[in-house]
């Protein structure tokens, strides 16, 4: 595994110093602008994550059925194309939407018309990948429902559908798997050969989430043993790791590099 660090372009010239083989670049709806963008100075590989709010803080919803919604996500994912495009981003990392108060069910139809316009517009300037959901979202201080992309046979059926790759947040599969009883180690093996990225962090109970390395349920032995045959960049995604000059990136890196997660010259 390659060592991906999450950053903003606020903070990134101070985190550099932990040797990133690739960098994350976190947008909020703020940063479309692109006017930081001739200020990054980083000759690896380059990923965005698109912002997963509107300017208002509603949630982004690139699977919405409403049409009106939708547009409005693929609004902004357009713009973070065309973002990502002058980063020289590799990868592109979208949610899909999908999230509300009560649980529902929801077709992926939209999700993947979404997709197959984004596709199009993106070309092959930049990879789109669609990330996998949790059991409960977060949200203005509640924990809401996501309804699309977390079961393992529907993610499966809109990759495939749609030809694209997915950002595989292991905490998100954790917390799925707890929520709704399913065998996390068999989840992630069916999802893992989809995977052109990884997102890692710990997990615990249902809604415990960004957890440093080693401080939640995640048996990372297993994980470091499932993963040895993939070359991917994996990042690290613990809750304020950035805070203190990147202390916690640096301790889930030193952690994930002993156990032989990492490979680090």
């Amino acid at each position: 595994m390659k060592f991906g660090l999450k950053v903003h372009h606020t903070d990134v010239d101070r985190l550099l110093y932990l040797r990133p083989d690739a960098l994350e670049f976190a947008l909020f709806h703020g940063d479309l602008g692109g006017e930081w963008v001739d200020r990054i100075d980083f000759t690896g590989p380059v990923i965005v994550h698109a912002p997963e709010k509107h300017a208002d803080g509603t949630i982004l919803d690139a699977g919405a059925e409403d049409e009106v919604q939708r547009a409005r996500a693929v609004e902004v994912l357009e713009r973070t194309i065309d973002l990502s495009v002058r980063l020289k981003a590799e990868t592109l990392i979208c949610h899909p939407g999908g999230v509300f108060r009560e649980n529902r069910a929801v077709s992926p139809e939209s999700l993947i018309r979404t997709m197959a316009g984004l596709k199009a517009y993106a070309g092959d300037r930049v990879e789109l990948l669609l990330e996998n959901m949790p059991g409960y979202y977060r949200t203005r201080g509640e924990l809401w429902h996501p309804c699309l992309l977390a079961r393992a046979e529907e993610i499966m059926a809109v990759l495939d559908r749609t030809g694209t790759g997915l950002c595989l947040d292991v905490c998100h599969a954790k917390l799925y798997c707890t929520v709704y009883g399913v065998n996390f180690h068999q989840y992630l093996e069916a999802l893992l050969p989809y995977a052109r990225h990884l997102h890692v962090s710990d997990a615990l109970g249902e809604a415990g989430e960004g957890l440093q390395i080693g401080e939640g349920e995640i048996d990372w032995g297993w994980l470091t043993s499932a993963t040895k045959a993939f070359d991917l960049v994996a990042v690290p995604e613990i809750d304020d790791g950035f805070r203190d000059d990147g202390k916690g990136f640096r301790l889930a890196l030193d952690r994930l590099a002993s156990m032989g997660f990492y490979s680090r010259s």
